[in-house]
């Protein structure tokens, strides 16, 4: 590939990061320290002009993706990155019975909480004791309690998760089978309420499951992120992989088709729909 040919495909990528950023152009060239008139050469159609090395390496680093990539020398956009140093697992409840959770939590205070549950959130949902004596779980069971002893006056706290989960909860299907309905219907209720009540602070962003996955993750501030892998967390503590992992979440907002503002409203719709009787 000669040079006009190289600068054709690294325009088109640079533009996909652009407008990938959530954080708007200006942060884009604050953290790559390019000005105007550079971004403005890279992606001129009449300019054959191509970054330096040092360039490149911190566009690639400020937008989460391989330099091979940005020369479209690769198609897997965020290459193959060493993780392996930065990467441990944490058990979810220690010998001594406490949680990682704690600390964790702690660190990340005053900083943005970013959350994709493995069935229904803690904090929006109630227990099964809450809810009724049976011994049914309205939660759907393997909750990890992410969000316990949170104080919104303390951070924000953004949730994303698919509204299939929602769905299945208020048709009492998949997890929530055997379920009662009026567990069901008081879970959504539940939920719809504190959404409500907590919003801004608490943000609840529905996406389309069938058509995008992701992973149970939560993104602690800038610190760490924690997969939950049952019974157990794979924490990824590099700063470029937290940055990462924001991003992939920031990608699962844009994608929601029910936005925050209007999760309440959707929930009590579903939780109307519960068959009772």
């Amino acid at each position: 590939m000669d040079k006009r040919d190289l600068s054709v495909q690294f325009r088109k990528r640079l533009r996909q990061v652009l407008e990938s950023h959530v954080e708007g152009k200006a942060h884009f060239m604050a953290q790559t320290g390019l000005d105007r008139s550079a971004l403005s050469q890279f992606l001129s159609t009449s300019s054959d002009r191509l970054p330096r090395a040092e360039t490149l390496r911190r566009i690639a680093q400020t937008s989460g993706v391989s330099v091979d990539w940005l020369l479209c020398l690769e198609n897997a956009r965020e290459g193959r990155q060493e993780v392996a140093g930065s990467v441990e697992i944490e058990r979810e409840t220690l010998a001594d019975g406490s949680t990682p959770l704690d600390q964790w939590r702690s660190e990340a205070a005053g900083f943005k909480l970013r959350y994709v549950p493995s069935t229904l959130p803690d904090m929006i949902s109630l227990s099964p004791e809450t809810i009724t004596d049976e011994p049914a779980d309205a939660r759907g069971g393997g909750v990890e309690n992410v969000l316990g002893h949170i104080s919104l006056d303390d951070m924000d706290v953004e949730i994303a998760m698919p509204i299939q989960t929602l769905q299945d909860l208020a048709a009492r299907s998949g997890l929530w089978r055997n379920t009662p309905a009026r567990q069901c219907r008081h879970q959504l209720f539940h939920m719809a309420r504190i959404c409500e009540q907590t919003y801004p602070a608490l943000r609840l962003h529905l996406y389309d499951g069938s058509k995008t996955y992701s992973a149970p993750f939560t993104v602690f501030g800038k610190q760490r992120v924690a997969l939950y892998i049952g019974e157990a967390y794979l924490v990824v503590s590099s700063p470029e992989q937290v940055r990462g992992f924001a991003r992939q979440f920031d990608r699962l907002v844009r994608s929601a088709i029910v936005s925050s503002d209007q999760v309440g409203l959707t929930l009590e719709r579903l939780a109307q729909s519960v068959k009772t009787y």
